[in-house]
């Protein structure tokens, strides 16, 4: 695991303040605020934001800025050309105050091969890019990674937390030996190897938990 500083995250910070703005709100607290309000009222607030702002152009305009594809190349270690950036997502997490909107929406232990090799675009030699928006300590759900990443592929169990409805669709392995809190400072990224072992971290703070993820891959191994 390393983390990675961001030469100019200005294009996130765009990417947050729209965020904010689809809520009405100019500040995390605000929008975390209006999230929790909205959701002991009984409107998913959180699963609408997610869905309006991974469908935006403003989150077209973000995976396309060009700093993604210099820092996934440099952790790579390849040239620009043969890298690519697959897969991006957007999550909006609510505060483990939700318990039962965690346990559906929080990751268990996993490696990100076991989700992503069976769609192709990426090998085990891929990394992953988590840029939470804020400052992520601890207490506000900080991810998980394991502190060594495993030489092979683990097996996993599969599962719909929601089995009725078949959504939230999880996978999860043994937990790692040992594992760090990658907690970041608002600009920095969290990157790792696919096969190392990672999950959501405990959000007990009242703050929703925003993340950016993007993937890479070395496009001669595909």
């Amino acid at each position: 695991m390393r983390i990675a500083k961001l030469e100019s995250p200005d294009k996130l910070a765009e990417f947050r303040d729209f965020v904010f703005g689809l809520a009405g709100t100019s500040t995390h607290m605000e929008f975390s605020q209006a999230l929790c309000e909205a959701h002991t009222g009984g409107k998913n607030l959180a699963a609408d934001i997610q869905d309006r702002a991974l469908y935006s152009s403003e989150f077209k305009a973000l995976v396309r800025d060009d700093e993604w594809l210099t820092l996934a190349s440099e952790n790579l270690g390849i040239e620009k050309s043969y890298t690519k950036i697959v897969f991006p997502h957007f999550r909006v997490d609510l505060p483990d105050q939700f318990k039962s909107d965690s346990q559906k929406m929080l990751l268990p232990w996993h490696q990100e091969a076991a989700y992503y090799l069976p769609k192709g675009d990426c090998t085990t030699q891929s990394i992953v890019l988590s840029t939470i928006l804020h400052d992520a300590a601890e207490k506000n759900g900080a991810l998980l990674v394991a502190e060594e990443a495993e030489q092979d592929f683990h097996e996993h169990e599969s599962r719909f937390m929601d089995s009725q409805k078949k959504r939230f669709f999880r996978v999860e392995c043994t937990p790692p030996k040992s594992s760090t809190v990658a907690e970041t400072k608002f600009g920095e990224t969290v990157v790792f190897d696919f096969l190392a072992k990672h999950r959501s971290g405990n959000n007990t703070s009242p703050l929703v938990r925003l993340t950016f993820l993007l993937r890479a891959s070395d496009t001669r191994l595909i």
